[in-house]
């Protein structure tokens, strides 16, 4: 991290008057990083949560924008708003990776490219929590780095947001709520479109999701997402030139919740999902499409209860069939079953011990034992050590057994991924406004997937060899994060966040289509700052370093809301973004926009 941005960031943590009010890190409430809500002083995985509040003040038009406020996340755009974007976290490829929306999982089995294809608006988001490290001992497959899982609200004050800017962009997105007895329903939705910053990289999206409640024990989610886009050279230029392709994907996701009450001391849930996904892909224009379609329903049933000494345990299992229908890959069905438990258990009021398993039984991969367990201790008031450590695995998409074209042929017979990883970690508690944490990590992945042809001109018309999937890789990583972040009484906040790592692969013969590509150094900082005249300044820096084939690359990226209210229900803002109109790529061969500037009207009570 340079002078100027180390700084800049001591300028944010310090400039405002701190509060005095109450540390409410131990009674905040995650249900990401246990099998049942537990407070995170209590947890002992590192986890970040992101609020509704912070999302609405900074300059975050999309989910994979609020994403980059986690300095161990790589976010790898094509484009503005998130139109087509993976996810990397702690240095796990784009597919080692578990997004759930309410506890219930919407990775794709086709693709780890449509894995942020997230179908909730803005408005509609409580709050994100990113759990961090294997996370295949509570929810299964592909959680190698970590778990994000986007938590929608029940209801809040009407909002509608209007704006446009840069490249011909505008946006519409709101949200209302009614309750009515037990019954509360909440919808929200969004409309997004853009000329793009160059030709070939227009978009136009749309989302809408609906929220019913009732009583305390039944909720009924309904999700709709729509994108089409132009994805100019998002999968490799043409032997000519640039490939102007284009795509159109959609997401539905229906989710219900019920709590059936108590029984012999035991608390029972249930949940159960329908998601399918479509994906329609031109490689050039006038080209035949590709066109996928994956669906996926699950069920899962958990009971849980307390046991002597504040301890709880949890038992549950589910299971569900996952299956797509496409011209390219083919028509194939995988079935799974999986049971799960979970035990955690304070020893005193400073100590707090957890362990669970899980297993999961494929009808196409055979079975995965995934064991995980974690403590913490509170040394003192103000410092908690913790480390925790498991085993995760990840399946195959289906792209990789069974994509077939002139230069590719997947093979059927590519098995699981998996991983061990652990960390350790200590938060520090300065004040109660403060928190600072550190941690280390280090995980190795197994068996993991890649692309190899033995042909040194594969991918060329004189190619005598096609790229095939084999499971050849061992990947070694080792970290550290350190993050810290500031409240202020007058509901300002300042954070920052720096992440190092190292990966090492062994070399192999054959040439690689994946080589090794993530970000050794990664720094993330945003802050709210209220300045004269009523008007608020919401900054948010990021700086990379990416290693590639090519090279290694460094860019900072800057980007600042300057906001106003007027009066009680509406506010100005005008966002700048990329303001230092730098030149870099996320994905190779993929330009990013240049500098942008955007203005909307919010109309709703805060």
């Amino acid at each position: 991290m340079n002078r100027r941005m180390a700084v800049w960031t001591a300028c944010m943590l310090c400039t405002a008057h701190a509060a005095a009010g109450q540390d409410t890190y131990r009674q905040t409430v995650v249900v990401t990083a246990a099998a049942t809500p537990a407070e995170l002083g209590t947890v002992t995985r590192s986890v970040t949560v992101i609020t509704h509040d912070q999302i609405a003040a900074l300059p975050l038009p999309s989910i994979a924008d609020v994403l980059r406020l986690a300095s161990s996340i790589d976010v790898r755009a094509r484009g503005e708003r998130g139109v087509q974007t993976d996810f990397s976290l702690r240095g796990a490829g784009f597919g080692q990776l578990l997004v759930l929306v309410d506890g219930t999982r919407i990775n794709d089995a086709q693709s780890g490219h449509h894995n942020g294809d997230i179908p909730v608006p803005l408005d509609l988001i409580e709050r994100v929590e990113i759990m961090y490290g294997p996370g295949s001992s509570l929810f299964g497959a592909d959680a190698f780095g970590g778990t994000i899982n986007v938590i929608t609200r029940h209801g809040a004050a009407p909002v509608m947001t209007v704006g446009g800017g840069s490249f011909e962009s505008a946006q519409v997105r709101g949200q209302v709520s009614a309750e009515r007895g037990s019954l509360t329903q909440a919808i929200g939705g969004s409309f997004d479109r853009s000329g793009g910053f160059i030709e070939g990289r227009d978009f136009t999206s749309a989302m809408v999701q609906s929220r019913t409640g009732v009583g305390a024990s039944t909720s009924v989610s309904v999700a709709y997402l729509w994108k089409e886009f132009g994805a100019r050279n998002f999968y490799g230029a043409t032997s000519t030139g640039d490939a102007f392709s284009r795509e159109w994907t959609n997401q539905t996701l229906v989710s219900a919740d019920h709590a059936f009450g108590a029984a012999a001391g035991w608390t029972l849930k249930g949940n159960a999902s329908y998601r399918t996904h479509g994906d329609r892909f031109q490689f050039t224009p006038g080209a035949a499409s590709s066109i996928h379609r994956t669906h996926e329903v699950l069920g899962t049933f958990s009971a849980s209860r307390g046991i002597p000494h504040g301890g709880t345990v949890t038992f549950g299992g589910d299971g569900g069939s996952t299956w797509i229908r496409s011209n390219n890959l083919g028509d194939h069905t995988v079935q799974r079953i999986s049971g799960f438990g979970e035990w955690r258990q304070p020893a005193g009021a400073r100590t707090q011990f957890d362990a669970s398993l899980r297993v999961d039984e494929y009808s196409e991969f055979g079975s995965s034992w995934n064991p995980s367990a974690g403590v913490s201790w509170w040394a003192t008031p103000r410092l908690r050590l913790r480390g925790s450590g498991g085993h995760a695995f990840r399946v195959p998409t289906f792209t990789e057994r069974y994509y077939s074209d002139r230069n590719h042929l997947a093979r059927p017979d590519v098995g699981p991924e998996q991983s061990w990883a652990g960390e350790a970690a200590v938060d520090i508690f300065p004040g109660a406004d403060w928190l600072v944490q550190v941690t280390g990590f280090a995980r190795s992945d197994h068996d993991v997937i890649d692309w190899l042809c033995s042909d040194r001109l594969c991918g060329t018309p004189a190619a005598t060899d096609r790229w095939h999937t084999y499971n050849v890789r061992d990947v070694d990583t080792t970290g550290a994060e350190v993050s810290v972040r500031r409240t202020f009484a007058n509901g300002a906040f300042a954070q920052a966040g720096y992440t190092g790592l190292v990966v090492k692969a062994p070399e192999i013969t054959q040439m690689s289509k994946y080589v090794l590509d993530y970000t050794p150094r990664s720094f993330a900082a945003a802050g709210l700052l209220p300045v004269a005249g009523g008007v608020r300044l919401a900054p948010r820096v990021e700086v990379r370093r990416r290693v590639r084939s090519t090279g290694t690359s460094d860019y900072m990226l800057l980007d600042v809301r300057v906001s106003r209210r007027f009066g009680q229900i509406y506010e100005l803002a005008v966002d700048g973004t990329n303001l230092l109109d730098v030149e870099y790529q996320e994905v190779t061969g993929v330009p990013m926009p240049g500098a942008g500037v955007a203005v909307q009207l919010r109309v709703g009570r805060q």
